[in-house]
């Protein structure tokens, strides 16, 4: 494979714009001895691999788990991550029990930007990068790959590959099976590493649940209505199957002129409960998605094709700026700043919220919202597509980082049992009690959920699954949540917290249905040039900007500019080895 530098070749547009990140990032260094604070009734019953860092210590006074005397810098390219961290991370109940354990504590840097992905390629381009970083990455598809790949073959990662396989957790990954197929293949063990893992992907299941709907588990997302109006209309909302069903609704919806608190006309549909994005339309016209292998898909004769190729994105097109200039969908529904959109959702200036689950609390806490839908795919199945076990983040540590191998047994460490019950429930006799063998919170914790108090929750470090410092349950793989503590997550088998989500998910059941393979736009980093060029074009935007144009000569100007575009980026070569994979092995590539 031709060797290239990422930084001049794939990011040199970005990075001009966004060189001023860099210096962002620049926190002290800190060191923090462990604590020889009690470490509770709670044992650790799997230690971390021993190492021969700066602190591998054999005193016997240390537990098993003491990995060294260290704090380590993690920089997140994660939001959720940076807007819930505590103001003193180091001295949490958590991370002065880890050290107890460990000798070790996290520290997380975040710095924000328009995009993460945008920060953390001005911040690897400018090699400025403390001990270790992570970053979204549900699968190779994500935006974040191709700069971290880019960043791993300039050699700015370690190879971690001889310390995952003597660890306790990760050494699972190297089972048959237990990996997702585009983890192992695409993101860890890629062929072209020639047996090097420069990064590890997180959030792995322990056994694929993926088809089998749980109530306890399931994050309900989708479309969600206000149940009132719901009721005033004698709705069935499992009926709205259809982008044509849904067009009808808000149309009776805006006939009805429904207020909000304020008294003020509400909008029939509004964006997403956390500001405008494109990929709401996911949930709004479904059915009009053809591209549903990451924007690609075949046609019956076995011609691959990208969807603005085809008639469906004039479809899309049509029906969007049908909505808009009929005033039945938010103006700002494509840009409006979280704030607002969650404003506009609390004050139920909109009738149907594109997207939000049921974990929220404006959806838990009350009767105000039910689901609506789903409208079904292009083929008519409103089940869910899942392609099995997948990841949702990634951890990798830069080649400056002195002692990775530190890092490495702490990484694993957490995702250990002790590991994940520190990281989820936080300590023993402090926010959780066990009985009868599985953690439960205490009520100071419960309260505080019960009533969204998020600075209390933060002040013990501890995740109770994202209400709390999001960061160190990102940190973990290996999930078996039921099978460890007997709940799906921290609170949901003693607390009625989350009751009336369970509820919601219980009374609207969803399907799954399962299609092998990854998505097609997974093979674009095998072909350097073509991938390079594609990473500048930005079909959500191109979209965007055609559902808002002032004519229809307009719309047809700017989506036969972008099939321009893909010609010119050597479209044809991605499909020629998409069609080879997909001839070898119709299992390797999601076509439906």
């Amino acid at each position: 494979m031709k060797r290239y530098s990422w930084k001049t070749k794939v990011f040199s547009m970005l990075l001009i714009c966004l060189m001023v990140f860099a210096t962002a990032c620049g926190k002290t260094n800190t060191s923090n001895s462990g604590t020889t604070a009690d470490t509770g009734s709670s044992t650790p019953t799997s230690s971390a691999s021993d190492t021969s860092g700066s602190d591998s210590s054999t005193d016997s006074s240390k537990p098993d788990t003491w990995i060294a005397d260290r704090t380590i810098q993690v920089q997140a390219y994660v939001d959720d991550i940076g807007y819930s961290l505590p103001e003193d991370q180091l001295s949490t109940p958590v991370m002065e029990e880890l050290a107890a354990r460990t000798g070790m504590k996290i520290e997380f840097l975040y710095t924000p930007g328009e995009k993460d992905r945008y920060v953390m390629a001005a911040q690897l381009a400018a090699g400025n990068l403390p001990d270790m970083i992570v970053s979204y990455l549900n699968n190779s598809t994500r935006p974040e790959f191709p700069i971290l790949y880019n960043a791993a073959k300039d050699g700015m990662f370690t190879d971690i590959s001889s310390m995952l396989q003597s660890s306790t957790v990760y050494s699972k990954y190297y089972e048959d099976g237990y990996l997702p197929a585009d983890t192992y293949s695409n993101i860890m063990f890629r062929e072209d590493f020639n047996g090097a893992v420069y990064f590890s992907h997180l959030s792995i299941d322990d056994v694929d649940t993926s088809t089998v709907w749980n109530p306890s588990e399931e994050y309900l997302g989708g479309l969600y209505i206000q149940k009132a109006i719901a009721e005033d209309l004698n709705l069935d909302v499992t009926s709205i199957d259809s982008s044509e069903k849904l067009y009808q609704l808000l149309t009776e919806i805006k006939a009805k002129g429904y207020t909000d608190v304020n008294g003020n006309e509400i909008t029939p549909l509004g964006p997403k409960y956390w500001g405008g994005s494109a990929d709401s339309l996911d949930y709004v016209i479904n059915d009009l998605i053809w591209g549903v292998s990451g924007d690609y898909n075949m046609t019956e004769d076995g011609t691959i094709l990208h969807e603005a190729e085809t008639d469906w994105v004039y479809k899309q097109i049509d029906y969007v700026r049908k909505l808009l200039a009929e005033g039945l969908m938010h103006l700002e529904f494509f840009t409006m700043d979280e704030t607002r959109a969650g404003e506009l959702c609390t004050n139920k200036s909109v009738a149907i919220i594109s997207d939000i689950h049921n974990y929220v609390d404006i959806v838990y806490n009350s009767d105000d919202w039910i689901p609506l839908g789903p409208i079904a795919d292009y083929t008519g199945s409103t089940a869910k597509v899942t392609t099995g076990k997948s990841g949702y983040g990634q951890w990798a540590i830069p080649s400056t980082t002195e002692n990775p191998e530190e890092i490495v047994a702490l990484m694993d460490y957490l995702s250990t049992y002790d590991g994940q019950l520190l990281s989820l429930y936080g300590v023993e006799g402090v926010t959780y009690n066990m009985v009868d063998g599985n953690p439960v919170l205490t009520d100071e914790v419960q309260t505080a959920m019960a009533n969204g108090d998020t600075d209390t929750l933060r002040s013990f470090g501890a995740a109770f699954d994202g209400s709390g410092v999001y960061g160190m349950s990102y940190l973990l793989t290996d999930l078996q949540n039921e099978t460890y503590f007997g709940e799906a997550r921290p609170g949901a088998g003693s607390t009625t917290t989350y009751a009336h989500a369970v509820e919601i998910a219980t009374d609207y059941p969803r399907e799954y249905r399962l299609v092998s393979g990854l998505n097609a736009s997974a093979y674009m980093t095998e072909l350097e040039d073509v991938n390079t060029a594609m990473s500048l074009l930005d079909y959500d935007e191109v979209r965007i900007q055609a559902f808002y144009a002032e004519t229809e000569d307009d719309v047809v100007n700017i989506i036969e500019g972008f099939r321009a575009q893909l010609e010119s980026a050597g479209i044809d070569q991605f499909y020629s080895l998409v069609k080879e994979k997909y001839d070898a092995n119709p299992d390797t590539v999601k076509f439906y």
